[in-house]
């Protein structure tokens, strides 16, 4: 049970992963771990031992044997302190919990939202708690997915993935100086192809041939229209959904 005086309680102050289980398998679980351990290591807080984190799944191990689940590891700067100022020697919570999660089908449309992402901050490079921007912008967008800008009016991200485009046959994303997880699904698109990290404004993506979104759960997404203006596609979006079906 999470303490009354946790961090990332009343705080946010703490991070988390979120991981595809398929058949009982952590897809990509060392680049999530490692992921985590990057994160401690910016906030200042210990990181975990890979052993340690794969031990605390094995409880669920049972529960997503078959089908596809989301696995989310969530780590607090523990109890200690009031106000803002944590203990000089922070012990963190850690704990696992799982839930089903079947792939989405279909395209998705984005909606540009007002809220925006904060390209200043270092957390916006970060998966930690504070994640009510990302929250409101998908509420706003809902049903359709929130396109959100930094605060130069550049392309972001969505509420919940990473974003790519392909433009005279060239593939793009925002570079994380934009206000970007560096999302692990993210680094496998660009460990398939050339992809070229640009500071673009939201115009860019009206110019595309084709957008699509990356994530752990939902993998490769296509986008079929922004703000209500049709996108095309492109046989490039399909070839890397094809390339990454296995870990998504």
């Amino acid at each position: 049970m999470i303490p009354f005086d946790d961090r990332g309680l009343l705080l946010g102050d703490g991070l988390f992963e979120t991981i595809l289980v398929k058949d009982g398998e952590a897809v990509l679980f060392d680049d999530h771990v490692a992921r985590l351990q990057a994160g401690c290591v910016a906030l200042g807080l210990p990181a975990p031992h890979g052993e340690d984190v794969r031990a605390l799944c094995q409880d669920l191990d049972a529960d997503m044997a078959s089908g596809r689940w989301a696995l989310r590891l969530t780590l607090t700067a523990g109890s200690g302190g009031r106000g803002l100022d944590r203990t000089a020697a922070p012990e963190p919570h850690m704990f696992a919990t799982a839930a089903p999660s079947p792939k989405p089908e279909g395209a998705v449309a984005l909606l540009t939202s007002d809220v925006r992402r904060n390209e200043g901050s270092p957390t916006s490079r970060l998966k930690s708690l504070a994640y009510l921007d990302n929250i409101l912008a998908r509420k706003i967008a809902s049903p359709a997915e929130a396109l959100m800008l930094n605060n130069r009016g550049e392309i972001a991200c969505a509420a919940a993935a990473n974003i790519f485009w392909v433009r005279g046959g060239r593939l793009f994303t925002p570079g994380l100086d934009c206000g970007v997880l560096d999302g692990v699904m993210r680094r496998q698109v660009m460990s398939l192809a050339e992809v070229e990290e640009v500071r673009a404004p939201r115009a860019m993506l009206e110019m595309a041939e084709a957008v699509f979104l990356t994530s752990s759960l939902i993998g490769v997404r296509k986008v079929v229209s922004l703000d209500g203006v049709n996108l095309r596609g492109h046989p490039l979006v399909e070839e890397i959904a094809r390339s990454l079906a296995a870990v998504s």
